[in-house]
């Protein structure tokens, strides 16, 4: 009976665990009128980087890595990059500044009465990407991608990347 108590208890705080652990929620869609199987080659085009207030804090390198993940993982799947491709492949940064605000429901003042004026404000980066594959002919957008994420949850190296890009174009199938 122990035994099987200690494996109950073993698989509860693994699922515990593997619940707080934070992977970005991404977002993809297809537009049914196009064949994905069709596409054989592919070019990305380089994403215009604003000089903005908005985007001072994206890290310039995260473009790279990003380009290299989506150039490997689309050689993977078999295509090959032209220059007079099938698909242009066009990927987007972002970063939005937001306010949290907390608040304490536990403050009495001196007087024993419930105060709550206790309210913290911090701020909160968020990093969002979105890549797009159009159809080189129509220019219409025939896949897409996004995922907003905490910058703190942001990808720091090529393999973090690489394992970000793997699990978004995981959907796009060719």
């Amino acid at each position: 009976m122990k035994l099987t108590f200690t494996h109950f208890f073993s698989l509860l705080v693994l699922i515990l665990f593997s619940s707080c652990a934070s992977s970005p929620n991404i977002e993809t869609d297809q537009d049914i009128i196009y064949d994905l199987s069709s596409y054989r080659s592919f070019q990305i085009e380089n994403p215009s980087k604003e000089e903005g207030a908005s985007q001072i804090s994206l890290n310039p390198i995260l473009y790279q890595r990003i380009e290299r993940a989506i150039r490997s993982n689309l050689q993977n799947k078999g295509l090959k990059e032209s220059s007079e491709s099938d698909l242009i492949v066009r990927f987007y940064l972002a970063t939005d500044r937001e306010i949290d605000r907390s608040q304490s429901f536990n403050n009495y003042n001196r007087r024993g009465f419930y105060s709550d004026l206790d309210q913290r404000y911090h701020r909160v980066d968020k990093d969002s990407f979105s890549i797009r594959f159009h159809d080189s002919q129509s220019e219409e957008v025939v896949w897409y991608a996004f995922s907003r994420f905490n910058r703190s949850n942001t990808p720091q190296d090529q393999a973090e990347v690489n394992e970000l890009i793997n699990k978004a174009l995981n959907s796009f199938k060719n």
